[in-house]
């Protein structure tokens, strides 16, 4: 790249590509961290609707809290959270229910904002190494009495712009991982609002067919 090996741009670059090879190697072993994280504490949504209406239609809530009571995951946990509490009043539960996803979500959040503060802090490190590059190069030339060739000049400025590039180019990865975790954690608060909400109406569903087979029974009886 511009004639030069990786290992001489980064010599070019001067004392801020360090710290600026530091926050990449960071920020790429956060991203994986998250990543594998997130992975394994994906639930499928929809098959897991569909094995609850089949348990609600049953009547056997209680069987699923039995298979699924030692799991970790964090719509397991919100809908365990809410079936041991169906028979409490609603404010109770919900309140129950909204403080379990709140703990589950902090997982999903834990370290994702130092890929923020990567984000930010990135570009203003190469923008630092970018001036501190230009001071020396107009240093230079002061010292030199103004007697600089245009090309030890130019040479001078496109060194000093080479850890804005460097910064840029780690922050733009950065952004783009951050609001995909972003976008997946949101995502799964979304699906535990959702999941408490069709429970709510699948047992009043069935609380209402329950009474109605009651007055049919006692009717005919």
């Amino acid at each position: 790249m511009w004639g030069q090996n990786l290992s001489e741009l980064f010599e070019r670059g001067g004392p801020v590509m360090w710290p600026l090879l530091a926050c990449s190697i960071l920020a790429t072993a956060l991203f994986a961290e998250r990543l594998l994280v997130y992975i394994k504490l994906r639930v499928a949504y929809g098959p897991l609707l569909s094995d609850l209406r089949s348990k609600v239609d049953g009547r056997l809530l209680d069987d699923w809290v039995v298979v699924h009571e030692s799991s970790a995951k964090p719509l397991h946990c919100v809908v365990l959270s809410y079936l041991r509490n169906r028979r409490s009043g609603k404010a109770f539960r919900d309140q129950v229910v909204a403080r379990e996803a709140s703990q589950q979500m902090a997982r999903y959040d834990c370290r994702l904002n130092w890929l923020g503060i990567l984000t930010h802090a990135t570009p203003l490190l190469g923008l630092l190494g970018t001036v501190a590059g230009l001071v020396d190069a107009f240093h230079e030339i002061e010292v030199r009495g103004g007697q600089v060739q245009p090309g030890d000049l130019a040479a001078g400025i496109w060194s000093a712009l080479l850890t804005t590039v460097c910064g840029l180019s780690i922050a733009l990865p950065c952004l783009a991982a951050y609001h995909l975790l972003q976008s997946v954690a949101g995502k799964v608060a979304l699906q535990m609002q959702w999941v408490t909400s069709q429970l709510d109406e699948w047992l009043v569903e069935a609380s209402l067919r329950s009474d109605l087979q009651a007055d049919q029974l006692e009717s005919e009886s």
